[in-house]
């Protein structure tokens, strides 16, 4: 989406269909800077075994030489361009595209929720629900922690302890966590610690709460971790910023 301010702008959103090869995105952004439209924002998706790809971007037309049709019927017309859709649905300020996005990850759907949602949850788990609320929410994300180990083993190839790493990494692409370091790692007593920063089960209770408030995070990092050692491994959070410390940690109960 786009927000703009008072001043009116000539703002679209397209979805382009190319061949993928070399060099269609630079036909294309050639036409649209000849003409005097700025690109804003998009993103091209063009998988390494497909002939095609796509190309999703909102620009500004507002100073463009021709009109938005013209610019349009030009790119259409080059032999890479398989189909292109385009408009604009405004909302006052806000500007949005009128042909539906949908988010993969690995060919699995997704959803974008703002950090905001996550941390009244949180509150509403801790201040309101009580342990129940929390046992609850450890359980679900065990289970998830569990099931993803599958999911990242058929897709990567890997399997067993490497895994770790892996999962921690996909966390931060999530903005899920900051960062993270793997402080010990030993199945076999089993001695196994975790450190993360920003978490997002925690960042909400930052030195405001006297307990540990991760319970979604803690319950993935259990599950994951269980079905990677075969065995049932439950983390408790020894560390956490809602306590007033500088990071959240977990470790084997």
């Amino acid at each position: 989406m786009e927000k703009v301010g008072e001043e009116k702008r000539n703002i679209l959103f397209a979805a382009l269909t190319l061949l993928n090869k070399p060099g269609v995105l630079e036909k294309i952004a050639e036409i649209l800077a000849r003409h005097g439209v700025n690109i804003l924002s998009g993103t091209h998706y063009g998988p390494s075994d497909s002939r095609e790809g796509v190309w999703f971007f909102s620009a500004d037309f507002t100073k463009a030489d021709v009109s938005h049709k013209e610019i349009f019927k030009e790119i259409e017309k080059l032999d890479p361009v398989l189909s292109i859709e385009y408009g604009v649905k405004e909302y006052g300020n806000i500007l949005l595209p009128p042909f539906s996005i949908e988010l993969n990850v690995l060919d699995t759907g997704i959803i974008v929720q703002e950090k905001t949602w996550i941390r009244e949850v949180n509150k509403a788990i801790v201040e309101e629900l009580g342990t129940g609320g929390e046992a609850l929410v450890f359980h679900m994300g065990f289970k998830a922690g569990y099931k993803i180990v599958n999911y990242w083993t058929e897709n990567t190839g890997l399997s067993g302890e490497i895994l770790i790493p892996l999962i921690f990494e996909i966390m931060k692409i999530f903005n899920w966590i900051g960062d993270y370091k793997i402080v010990k790692f030993n199945l076999k007593k089993p001695d196994v610690v975790f450190r993360v920063w920003n978490l997002m089960d925690c960042e909400s209770f930052k030195d405001k709460i006297d307990k540990p408030t991760s319970h979604y995070f803690r319950g993935v990092i259990s599950g994951f971790t269980s079905k990677i050692s075969g065995k049932q491994l439950v983390f408790i959070e020894s560390k956490c910023v809602a306590r007033g410390e500088p990071y959240c940690e977990f470790k084997i109960a």
